[in-house]
């Protein structure tokens, strides 16, 4: 009974995580809106560096050759869901990057 209920505490403790984040798996199709560059979505997927850092590697560069954009290059952020796009909080996602993710200059 005892390790039944831990079983089932740590199972919604890992949910909870995975929600708080925005439910972002590594690979998933994503689209973004970003700052710096010409305006309009681009289309591509999550991707996390060995440092730990959430990159969207974008399906085809930006006319300034962008291949890769850092969370804190990102204005918007939407998940593929089934046929549609869901908004995604990138204030949730950046709470859970490690802090040198969201400098300048980061990879």
């Amino acid at each position: 009974m005892k390790r039944t209920a831990a079983f089932l505490a740590i199972a919604i403790a890992f949910v909870a995580l995975a929600a708080h984040a925005g439910d972002l798996a590594k690979d998933t199709a994503v689209r973004i809106e970003g700052s710096g560059i010409e305006p309009g979505w681009f289309e591509g997927k999550e991707f996390i560096t060995s440092e730990g850092c959430t990159m969207v590697k974008l399906a085809k560069p930006t006319t300034d050759g962008y291949t890769m954009l850092a969370l804190i290059a990102v204005a918007k952020l939407q998940k593929k869901d089934g046929a549609a796009w869901r908004d995604l909080s990138l204030k949730d996602l950046k709470a859970h990057e490690p802090r040198q993710c969201l400098e300048e200059g980061s990879d």
